[in-house]
C-alpha cells in the first residue's frame, strides 16, 4: 500500500468516524458508500458566499425533510426604536441543517469545503467557531487546502490540529500543467470566447453566468467547456456548473482580452448580478389578500383602566387626533394600492374587527367609549397642503379626536407580498410583489420584504452538468450578488454603482445576522466612496454606508466585534453632518430613527432628549411626505422614549393613539399585529416606571402582566424572538414587583437564554442584572454577585450610562446586604473595581445635564 493509500484510508476512516479533517492538497475520490456535499471557496469570492451555497445545497437534499421556517409572512423585519432583530449566525442555521440531514436514513452525507484558503474571512471565522465547539456538528466536516493557508485561513487550520493532532492529512498531488505554454489564440473562437469570459469573472466560474454574460444557452457553455478539456486545456470541473482555471491560465486569458471589451463585460456583468439581487425586480399590484377570518382575542386591560391607576400629574383624556394621522393612513393606502374601501364588503358589519371599528370601539380592549370616540367623516382633510405638523402632545395638552373612519383592510397591500391566509394557519407564504404605494421609506423605516421562494422550474436548472453523487441547484444569494456586482461595477468604472451595491450588501449581510461581513462591506463602501472626487450623489452614498455601519454597530449580534454605543452615535453623527437639506425624506427618517435607537439605549436624560426630538422629526418628514403608516409606526417608539423618561402621562396619549391607528387591522395585516404588540408591551412597562396610586399597586402590576402576556402572544405569532426576550424580561420584572420571586426567576432564565443565542447585549445586560436581584432575594448570594458582575461588563462593552448607572443602584444595595459576609468581599471588591472602570469611561454620559 503507498503512502497516499494509506493517508486516504486514514481520511475516509475519520469521516466515517465524524471527526473534523484538514487535507493538504487534492481531495481524493470517495468511497461508494459515501455521499459529498462539495462546496468550491474559490469560486467567486465573496463574504459569506461558500455558507450560503452550503446551505442551499443542504436544502436541496433535505427537500420537504427540511425543517421548517418560520413564517416569513409574519415574521416582519422593521427597523423600530428597540432594533432590528437580526437572524442567527448563518453557521448556527447551518449547523441544524446539517444535523438535521445526519438524521435522514439512508445516505451517509459528508461536508466537503474545497480551496479553503482563499475563502473570505467571515467564513472562515464561521468555520472556525464549527470546529472548535466539540459535539456541534453531527456530520463529518472534511477541509481541503489547496494552498499555503495565511492568516484566518492558517486560524482555521491550527483548531482542527488543536482539536486533533491526527486531525491533518496528506492529499494529492495536484496535476501539473504548463497554461502558460498553451497557444490561447489558436483555439477555436467559440471555445477561446467561453474562456476568457469565465477568466473575468474569476478564479472559479459558473456557467449560468457565463452564459448570461454571453447571450448563450448553458448547455452550449457545457459544450464548448467540454472541447476546451478534450483539447487538454487545464479546465477543472467542480460539479454543480462550477468549473475553475490555474492562476496562469487566467493571467494569460486576461491580458488577451482588450481593455474596452474587459470594460463592457464588466459593466455587464455588474448588471446581470445586479438583477439577480434584486435591484431591476419591477413592482406590481399585488392581489388583495382576503380578509381572514377573526380569531378572538381575549380582553385587554383599556388604556382607561391603566390611567385609573397610574398617579398622573395632568389628567390623561381620550385623544383627539389633530394631526388627522388615521385619516391620512386610509386616504394614503387606498390610493396607493387603488383598492376602494372594501370593509364593508369584505367583512360582514357586526362581527369582528371590522364591525368593531364601524362602532368606533378597539376590540382588542373590549372597552367602548373609555378608549374609542366616535367615528369621524372627514377623511379628506389630512391631505389637504394645509394639513397639520406632526406633534407630540405636550404635558397637559389634548389631542383631537382620532378618526377612526380606516376600513377593516385599509392596510393591506402594505407588505411588499401579500399573504394568503386560512382561518386555520394563518398566512402562508407570499409572491414576490410590492403594492403601488410601497415607497423606499416604507421598506427602510418598517420592514424588509422576504425573499421569494424560487420557482419549482429553477430548482433544477437545464443545462447545469453535475456528477452523480452531488446534487444540482440554483445557488443564487441576494447578498453574494451585491457584493460580485460591486466588483464588477468597480472594474468597469462604474463606482457609484459599486459603492451602491456595497452599502445594499451590508444591509443584507446584517440582516441575516453576519455582522463581520457587514462591516466588510460598509467599509469597502467608504473606502472607495474616500477615493472618488466629491458630487451631491457620493455625499448621499456615504451616509447611506455611514447608517449601516452605525446601525451594526448600535445592534450587531455577538459580543466578539467590540461596537459600542458611543461609536454608533459619532458614526451616526458623521452621517448627520454629510447630510444636505435636500437629503430625500426616506434617508432622513431612516438615519433619525437610527440615531434615537442609540440615543434611547444609551438612556442618560440628553440623550432621551435627542432620541424624543428625532423622532419627532423623522415622524413630521414621513407624514409630509404622505407616508402616514410609517409616521404612525413612530407612535410607540415615542412612547418608549417618554416612559423612560418618566413622562407617562404623554406616553399613554401616544400608546392609545397607536392602540386606535392599528387595533382594527391586526387581524388582516402583520404590520398592525407587530405595532400593536409593541404598543401592549410598552402599555406592560408603565407600571414599573410609574408612580402607582396608593394601594393599588398589585392590582396595576396585573394589569401589567395582561399586557404583557398579549404582547407575547402576538410576537410567538410573529415569530420574532428577540422581542420575546425582552417580554419576558418585563414579565419577570413585574412577577418579581408583584412578590412572586420563582415565577420572575422562570421568565429572566428564558429571556437570558434567548439573548444570549441572539447576541442582544443591551437586553442581556438588562435581565442579568434583574436576574442578580432574585438570586439575592433567594438567598443564592454568590451566584447574585457574579450575574452582577456580568451585567455590568456588558453594559461597559456596550457602553450604557444607562445600564450602568442600574448597576450602580444594584450594588450598593447588594453590598449593602452582604456587608457583614467576608466570603463574599473580593467578589464584590471585583465589581466594585469594574463599576468605577465603566464610569470613568463614560464620563460625561453620566453627568446629570446643566
Amino acid at each position: 500500500m503507498t503512502h497516499d493509500e494509506r493517508e486516504s484510508g486514514r481520511l475516509w476512516q475519520r469521516v466515517r468516524d465524524r471527526l473534523a479533517t484538514a487535507v493538504r492538497g487534492r481531495l481524493p475520490d470517495p468511497p461508494p458508500d459515501l455521499q459529498l456535499l462539495r462546496v468550491s471557496c474559490e469560486v467567486a469570492p465573496a463574504a459569506l458566499r461558500p455558507l450560503l451555497e452550503a446551505r442551499r445545497l443542504t436544502e436541496a437534499i433535505l427537500g420537504e425533510a427540511r425543517p421548517k421556517p418560520p413564517d416569513r409572512a409574519k415574521s416582519l423585519r422593521r427597523r423600530t426604536l428597540f432594533g432590528e432583530a437580526p437572524e442567527r449566525a448563518t453557521e448556527a442555521v447551518l449547523v441544524e441543517l446539517w444535523n438535521h440531514l445526519a438524521q435522514q436514513p439512508g445516505s451517509r452525507w459528508v461536508v466537503v469545503f474545497d480551496a479553503v484558503e482563499q475563502a473570505d474571512e467571515a467564513t472562515l471565522a464561521a468555520l472556525t467557531q464549527v470546529v472548535r465547539r466539540q459535539g456541534w456538528l453531527q456530520l463529518p466536516l472534511v477541509l481541503v487546502f489547496h494552498g499555503e493557508p495565511k492568516e484566518a485561513a492558517a486560524e482555521l487550520l491550527l483548531a482542527v490540529r488543536t482539536r486533533d493532532p491526527a486531525g491533518v492529512v496528506r492529499g494529492e498531488e495536484p496535476p501539473s500543467g504548463e497554461a502558460q505554454a498553451i497557444q490561447w489564440r489558436t483555439l477555436p473562437p467559440e471555445v477561446l470566447r467561453v474562456l476568457r469570459a469565465g477568466a473575468l469573472i474569476g478564479p472559479g466560474f459558473e456557467t449560468r453566468i457565463v452564459a448570461d454574460l454571453l447571450s448563450l444557452e448553458p448547455l452550449v457553455v457545457l459544450e464548448l467547456l467540454q472541447q476546451a478539456t478534450d483539447l487538454g486545456l487545464p479546465v477543472e470541473d467542480r460539479g454543480e456548473g462550477r468549473f475553475s482555471l490555474p492562476t496562469s491560465a487566467l493571467t494569460a486569458l486576461s491580458t488577451s482580452l482588450m481593455p474596452s471589451l474587459a470594460q463592457a463585460w464588466h459593466r455587464k456583468l455588474g448588471r446581470l448580478l445586479g438583477a439577480r439581487a434584486g435591484e431591476e425586480v419591477a413592482g406590481a399590484k399585488p392581489p388583495r389578500p382576503p380578509v381572514p377570518k377573526p380569531k378572538p382575542r381575549e380582553k385587554i386591560p383599556s388604556a382607561a383602566q391603566v390611567a385609573e391607576i397610574i398617579d398622573l400629574s395632568a389628567e390623561v383624556v381620550d385623544l383627539v387626533d389633530e394631526t388627522g394621522l388615521a385619516a391620512q393612513v386610509a386616504s394614503e393606502m387606498a390610493a396607493g394600492t387603488g383598492f376602494e374601501d372594501h370593509g364593508n364588503s369584505e367583512a360582514p358589519a357586526g362581527t369582528g374587527e371590522a364591525a368593531a371599528a364601524a362602532r368606533g370601539v378597539s376590540a382588542g380592549t373590549g372597552a367602548g367609549s373609555g378608549d374609542s370616540p366616535q367615528v369621524s367623516e372627514e377623511t379628506s382633510a389630512a391631505n389637504s397642503p394645509g394639513a397639520p405638523t406632526w406633534t407630540v402632545p405636550g404635558k397637559g395638552e389634548r389631542s383631537g379626536p382620532i378618526d377612526m373612519s380606516l376600513g377593516a383592510s385599509s392596510l393591506a397591500g402594505l407588505r411588499a407580498a401579500s399573504p394568503n391566509v386560512s382561518p386555520e394557519t394563518g398566512p402562508n407564504e407570499q409572491a414576490e410583489a410590492r403594492p403601488a404605494g410601497w415607497s423606499p421609506a416604507r421598506r427602510k423605516t418598517i420592514f424588509a420584504a422576504p425573499a421569494a421562494e424560487p420557482r419549482a422550474e429553477e430548482a433544477d436548472p437545464d443545462g447545469w452538468g453535475a456528477p452523480s453523487r452531488v446534487v444540482p441547484t440554483r445557488l443564487e444569494d441576494p447578498l453574494v450578488d451585491e457584493a460580485r456586482a460591486a466588483e464588477h461595477m468597480r472594474l468597469a468604472g462604474e463606482f457609484d454603482a459599486a459603492a451602491q451595491h456595497l452599502c445594499e450588501a451590508a444591509r443584507k449581510a446584517a440582516e441575516m445576522g453576519a455582522p463581520q461581513a457587514a462591516a466588510q462591506h460598509a467599509h469597502n463602501a467608504l473606502s472607495l466612496l474616500a477615493t472618488l472626487p466629491a458630487s451631491a450623489t457620493r455625499r448621499l452614498l456615504r451616509v447611506q454606508a455611514l447608517i449601516e455601519l452605525g446601525r451594526l454597530q448600535w445592534q450587531s449580534a455577538g459580543y466578539e466585534f467590540g461596537f459600542t454605543l458611543t461609536q454608533a452615535q459619532a458614526t451616526l453623527d458623521m452621517a448627520r453632518a454629510e447630510l444636505g437639506a435636500d437629503a430625500p425624506v426616506e434617508l432622513a427618517a431612516d438615519l433619525a430613527q437610527a440615531i434615537a435607537g442609540v440615543c434611547f439605549d444609551l438612556g442618560d436624560p440628553r440623550s432621551l432628549g435627542r432620541a424624543l426630538d428625532e423622532l419627532v422629526a423623522a415622524g413630521s418628514m414621513l407624514q409630509a411626505a404622505g407616508d402616514a403608516i410609517g409616521a404612525a409606526c413612530l407612535l410607540n417608539d415615542q412612547a418608549a422614549v417618554l416612559v423612560r423618561m418618566g413622562d407617562p402621562g404623554r406616553a399613554l396619549q401616544l400608546l392609545r393613539q397607536s392602540r386606535k391607528v392599528f387595533d382594527p387591522h391586526v387581524n388582516s395585516d402583520p404590520v398592525a399585529l407587530r405595532e400593536l404588540a409593541e404598543t401592549e408591551h410598552l402599555f406592560a412597562r408603565l407600571p414599573l416606571h410609574a408612580q402607582l396610586r396608593p394601594g393599588r399597586e398589585a392590582e396595576g402590576f396585573e394589569m401589567g402582566l395582561e399586557h404583557a402576556r398579549a404582547a407575547e402572544r402576538a410576537y410567538r405569532d410573529l415569530g420574532e424572538v428577540r422581542e420575546l426576550g425582552r417580554v419576558w424580561e418585563t414579565i419577570g420584572r413585574l412577577e418579581l414587583r408583584a412578590g412572586r420571586t420563582e415565577a420572575a426567576k422562570q421568565r429572566f432564565d428564558a429571556a437570558a437564554e434567548v439573548q444570549t443565542q441572539l447576541g442582544d447585549l443591551t437586553g442581556l445586560a438588562q435581565t442579568t442584572e434583574a436576574l442578580s436581584q432574585v438570586l439575592a432575594l433567594l438567598g443564592r448570594d454568590a451566584e447574585a454577585v457574579t450575574l452582577l458582575r456580568d451585567s455590568v461588563v456588558f453594559n461597559r462593552d456596550k457602553g450604557s450610562p444607562l445600564g450602568l448607572q442600574q448597576n450602580r443602584r444594584a450594588f450598593t444595595e447588594l453590598s449593602e446586604r452582604l456587608a457583614q459576609r467576608a466570603e463574599h468581599a473580593a467578589g464584590l471588591q471585583e465589581v466594585a473595581i469594574l463599576l468605577s472602570a465603566g464610569e470613568r469611561e463614560l464620563g460625561a454620559l453620566l453627568q446629570p445635564p446643566a
